[in-house]
């Protein structure tokens, strides 16, 4: 790959990425007030009907153009563009000539504030944009103007399904810009993820990417420093051999529901691993689950499901050897024991079957607790996943060994240029900012919202919870009126299901176990009587298209049960409805006996507050929602330290670590 400039003074090599950033906490700072100031500076002089001016003024005479006088524009601007850089006035540019390629090949037009997005997310900014105002499309601006520049553009979405989906409806553009496309799935062969990874833009979801850059990692050495790299490139094509690596470096990456790929999903890492061989891993499992239920947990053992740890006491530690007496020689060590036992009670009481996994086709597979979808190819660290799999009483899979691993905090830093956009920004921007150093604008409504917020209905208890639903569901689906129900979990979905339907009322539910149907179950949403329960996932990426005389209803209504692990989440979900324009309206419920909200308040409070909720009404709504509201903002608080600890963790280990076979 020939060098390209991404701004002046910065040109790309054999395999460009960004080094871990070693400035101290001063340079840090400094750093993240003048880009706060310019992104200040930004948003208030730069309104979308100003950037349409420009776009306009660039475009003036392309409609009157024929095809071929128009190939003749796009490959001027190529040339500018990858001779001068990004700069402003040739970005305006590619933004009037996208636009105009758009109008022919997808027969779309972009709105001034589509426009404000795009040049928003070029400027390494994160562009904040309602649901349902065409973030997809948008992306399309930023990729294709650094592709034409001959940036390799990587475009991540929150799954093989969607990133299949776009890449097929984007393609024509990409195609009447004279740019190739392509798109990561499972089961590819080495050879075409190679071809693949040589398209201008590649679409494909976070684990693809990272997966692939880990592989080269391994592929690369410890050691190998760029002009060593070309070198070797340069060598293995004279002789005819294929390069081991896939991707051609991290560049530029654009990241759909940005917030959650880098907030909500940093702390998990991907790990590429080989299977140990171990012929007593059964019995060793059996043996640890077998130690575990003969403890008393109260005086041998402490949970502590805010962390999912369980920790031995004295009492414990003295009883555990007493079990081990007549065991095998390795049960005998104490750390041996000790450490397999606590996970084993992890396994037993702080896991738990349709919430944190399922078992499909005699697997146990992980429950994104985020959203609600399965993660077939991941599985718990340390042996924790066998003694699930003990548990549950499936074939037991070897332990594996990790190769390289790497969090998406670590891996998302070394793009040379990162941007994204999300519809639920605000809570995060100072994680954002501190932690990944961007910025972000929110961008106007093309047409003002019409969504209607009730207000949040929290019960004394669970039974006043489900009468008070079930009410409002009856009401609102005696009119017509499509609902969806969103859920936390897969055992809240289930229970609601179960609700449903001793009420009579017909439904579908979508969650893990109905993963493979989620486009056919979320297409239907809209239609009229429809009534839609679903995990956090609420089939995010897809729009809910109303059906036939559904606005007329109010459009549809979003019911949610309990508050997530954070507002983001809340108002993700709340974001399914009134869409485009569309009317729709928004209810919460939930009630004290609320786990989340019983393990944060003390009893004597809780009695309390019981004393306004008179027979079966909710709270006064004020109150309400700052009994909700408190325990959530801890958890927000709590893993935002978790997530600000693992950074500096692994700041500290690759300043004192090399790469190496076992993470980074």
């Amino acid at each position: 790959m020939p060098n390209v400039v991404l701004k002046p003074g910065l040109t790309l090599g054999p395999y460009p990425e960004r080094k871990e950033d070693q400035a101290d906490e001063l340079e840090q700072r400094l750093r993240t007030a003048l880009h706060k100031l310019r992104s200040k500076h930004n948003q208030k002089t730069l309104a979308p009907q100003i950037l349409a001016r420009k776009v306009n003024k660039a475009a003036q005479g392309f409609d009157a153009l024929s095809d071929d006088q128009l190939n003749k524009v796009i490959n001027k601007l190529r040339t500018d563009l990858r001779y001068k850089g990004l700069k402003p006035g040739l970005i305006v540019g590619a933004f009037a000539v996208i636009r105009e390629a758009a109008e022919r090949a997808l027969g779309k037009r972009f709105h001034d504030v589509q426009l404000l997005g795009g040049w928003t997310m070029i400027n390494g900014t994160i562009a904040e944009m309602e649901t349902g105002q065409g973030k997809t499309f948008t992306t399309t601006l930023p990729a294709c103007t650094a592709a034409l520049a001959g940036i390799p553009v990587h475009i991540m979405t929150a799954n093989d399904y969607l990133a299949q989906r776009d890449q097929e409806t984007l393609a024509p553009l990409y195609q009447r810009l004279g740019l190739t496309s392509s798109v990561l799935s499972d089961g590819q062969a080495h050879a075409v993820r190679q071809q693949i990874y040589q398209s201008a833009i590649v679409h494909g979801s976070g684990p693809q990417f990272t997966f692939d850059y880990l592989r080269d990692r391994l592929a690369m050495g410890a050691e190998a420093s760029p002009n060593q790299l070309y070198l070797h490139q340069q060598i293995a094509r004279k002789k005819g051999l294929a390069s081991p690596l896939l991707m051609r470096g991290l560049c530029f990456a654009i990241v759909d529901e940005i917030d959650s790929v880098l907030i909500d999903e940093a702390r998990t890492p991907l790990i590429i691993s080989r299977q140990r061989q171990s012929s007593d891993e059964q019995n060793q499992c059996i043996d640890a689950l077998f130690l575990a239920r003969a403890l008393n947990q109260e005086s041998d053992f402490k949970l502590t499901p805010e962390t999912r740890s369980a920790q031995l006491t004295t009492a414990g530690k003295l009883h555990l050897t007493e079990l081990c007496r007549t065991l095998g020689e390795a049960w005998q060590r104490h750390r041996h024991r000790e450490f397999y036992t606590e996970q084993a009670l992890r396994a037993l009481y702080l896991f738990h079957r349709e919430k944190d996994y399922i078992v499909r086709d005699k697997l146990v597979m992980i429950v994104d607790p985020l959203t609600g979808r399965t993660m077939p190819d991941r599985s718990w660290d340390q042996g924790l996943h066998q003694l699930i799999e003990a548990k549950e009483g499936v074939e037991i899979t070897g332990v594996r060994d990790a190769q390289a691993k790497i969090t998406y905090q670590e891996f998302f830093r070394r793009y040379l240029f990162l941007t994204g956009m999300s519809g639920t920004v605000t809570e995060s921007a100072t994680e954002l900012r501190s932690v990944y150093g961007l910025e972000y604008q929110r961008i106007p409504t093309h047409q003002s919202s019409r969504r209607q917020y009730q207000k949040e209905r929290i019960y004394s208890t669970e039974e006043c919870l489900k009468q008070a639903l079930l009410t409002e569901i009856k009401s609102l689906h005696g009119c017509g009126q499509p609902l969806l129900i969103g859920t936390r979990s897969i055992e809240e979905s289930q229970q609601c299901s179960q609700w449903l339907h001793n009420s009579g009322l017909p439904h579908r539910v979508l969650n893990a176990h109905q993963d493979a149907e989620e486009a056919n179950i979320i297409a239907a949403a809209g239609n009229a009587g429809a009534i839609t329960i679903a995990t956090n996932m609420a089939g995010r990426g897809t729009d809910i298209a109303l059906g036939q005389g559904v606005a007329q209803m109010g459009g549809l209504h979003v019911i949610a049960i309990g508050r997530n692990s954070s507002r983001r989440v809340d108002r993700q979900l709340f974001g399914r409805c009134a869409r485009q324009g569309d009317p729709g309206s928004v209810s919460a419920y939930g009630s004290l006996q609320d786990p989340a909200i019983s393990q944060f308040y003390p009893t004597a409070i809780l009695k309390l507050v019981r004393c306004f909720a008179k027979k079966s009404r909710p709270l006064p709504a004020a109150l309400g929602a700052l009994i909700a509201r408190l325990p959530q903002r801890r958890q927000e608080r709590q893993e935002r330290k978790q997530r600000l600890s693992l950074i500096k963790q692994n700041q500290f280990l690759s300043r004192a670590l090399a790469f190496s076979g076992h993470g980074e």
